[in-house]
């Protein structure tokens, strides 16, 4: 029964992502712009997150626009401004990958800053609305989280001073999606990592490659006499022979900012794992064992680039442990039906 039911959910995903992209794109059915968000811009929005980062060194949340009762939220935590990061930052470096939403007045981007002295990723969602702030969200990737960095050892050098090209280019009117259609090409990553077995495979283009805090997790030599693992593959090798198994459950599945120009989505989930998995084939026969005995929980922000043919061909992020289970610390949004996301469907932040 329960393999019937997951694969119904599967069915009814698939018939969801292509009634989405099937249907014309003008017609297809939008949350209304918030009020007061319409009249920031792109650049707008870039100069109010460039003031952003700049108050955050600066230690003083006075200089830049705040609006009363924001709330700021530190890898899915509540604080009060000036603390957490806001009183260790030391500095901010150029790299910005920025995500930029003018009809929902949100921005989102990721930075390589340093605290004490010490290298961290920082990724942070700004909504605003009249040139205020009103919500802040961030993760911050320490130099302990970095991909088995240790202190004064972060691996965060790959990224260079500018993102990948193709975060920067402008899509042709006529290839740019709808809101619905970049959501639900994301979400089929998410969906097809979820207990991956190679079977539902993403979106994905051909020049695909991964990022994640700092460090390339697709497409890397074969370090010598070591067995190739999933870093060592194309995006869609990859997943087609079935690695990340392990990845129980991938909820609050969030899509916060949407740049429809850029192809750009901005996304917030959960990767649980309930350490039930302790090994398991690959579809080349190989066996992988997992080497965690705990659960555990990967809070992430990730960026999908979405090209003209509406494949996912970059994506990036940056991720942290956090206790198993833990929450996001946000709870808006619209819910986004879609079986075969998991028990928690998906989410976009209005």
């Amino acid at each position: 029964m329960a393999m019937f039911r997951t694969t119904l959910a599967r069915a009814a995903g698939a018939v969801l992502l292509a009634a989405v992209l099937a249907a014309p794109r003008p017609g297809l059915a939008q949350a209304g712009p918030a009020p007061g968000a319409a009249n920031c811009n792109r650049a707008c929005l870039e100069d109010i997150a460039e003031r952003y980062l700049a108050a955050m060194v600066a230690h003083n949340p006075a200089k830049v626009a705040i609006a009363p009762g924001t709330r700021y939220t530190e890898n899915g935590v509540e604080l009060k401004l000036p603390d957490g990061l806001w009183r260790i930052a030391s500095s901010v470096g150029k790299y910005r990958l920025k995500v930029s939403d003018p009809e929902m007045g949100e921005i989102g981007f990721f930075a390589k800053a340093e605290e004490n002295g010490a290298p961290i990723l920082v990724g942070t969602r700004l909504k605003v609305v009249d040139h205020k702030i009103t919500q802040i969200e961030s993760v911050v990737a320490h130099t302990s989280d970095l991909l088995g960095g240790a202190p004064g050892q972060a691996r965060a050098d790959v990224l260079g001073d500018a993102p990948r090209a193709q975060f920067l280019q402008s899509l042709p009117p006529s290839a740019q999606r709808s809101r619905a259609e970049l959501i639900a090409i994301a979400n089929t990553y998410w969906t097809g990592i979820e207990n991956n077995t190679g079977s539902h495979p993403p979106l994905f283009a051909d020049d695909c490659n991964r990022i994640e805090d700092g460090a390339y997790t697709t497409n890397r030599p074969v370090a010598a006499g070591a067995e190739p693992n999933g870093a060592n593959y194309s995006c869609k090798e990859a997943f087609a022979l079935g690695f990340y198994h392990d990845d129980t459950r991938l909820r609050d599945r969030r899509y916060m900012v949407i740049d429809r120009e850029r192809g750009l989505v901005y996304a917030g989930v959960g990767f649980d794992h309930d350490a039930t998995t302790r090994s398991y084939t690959l579809k080349n026969g190989k066996t992988v064992k997992v080497t965690r005995t705990a659960p555990w929980t990967w809070m992430i922000h990730e960026i999908f680039q979405i090209n003209q043919e509406g494949r996912i061909s970059q994506v990036e992020a940056i991720l942290l442990s956090v206790p198993y289970g833990m929450p996001p610390g946000w709870d808006t949004g619209v819910h986004v039906p879609d079986p075969a996301a998991s028990k928690d469907g998906f989410k976009e932040v209005p």
